[in-house]
């Protein structure tokens, strides 16, 4: 059995997310950075590996003008759950921010979701999961 792999999106979102779907085979989350923020995200599922939608996504987002680009959530999964989320907040240091969890699970939403609110702490030492205020999509693929 297949199993997913958890990952983290992290980060200013400009609301210049999209996502892309195949019929079968792994996905991936892929964001644009600039000084620890994130610019732009996309997801893409039904690939046949996790190099393919990695290099799917980061195509895309290079297309749109972005060069800084991250792998930060990935599945091994033909069929499963994607949950992202988004959150905004200020760090310790005083600096509004928008996080990004990116969660696959092969099981349930719930399961892809709960690796989407924690895995941000990964990448942000500040980070809790009550600054979640919005759900950018869950869908299954």
């Amino acid at each position: 059995m297949a199993r997913s792999t958890p990952g983290v999106l992290l980060g200013i979102l400009s609301r210049a997310a999209s996502a892309t779907v195949q019929p079968d085979g792994g996905g991936a989350c892929v964001v644009a950075k600039k000084l620890s923020d994130s610019l732009a995200i996309e997801w893409v599922v039904g690939i046949a590996s996790v190099s393919d939608a990695i290099e799917q996504a980061t195509s895309v987002l290079q297309s749109r003008g972005f060069d800084h680009l991250f792998s930060q959530a990935s599945s091994t999964t033909e069929r499963g759950w994607r949950v992202v989320l988004e959150a905004h907040y200020k760090t310790h240091g005083g600096k509004l921010r928008t996080s990004n969890g990116c969660g696959f699970n092969d099981a349930s939403a719930e399961t892809a979701e709960a690796l989407a609110v924690s895995d941000p702490r990964s990448y942000s030492w500040g980070w809790k999961r009550e600054y979640v205020n919005e759900k950018v999509a869950v869908k299954g693929y």
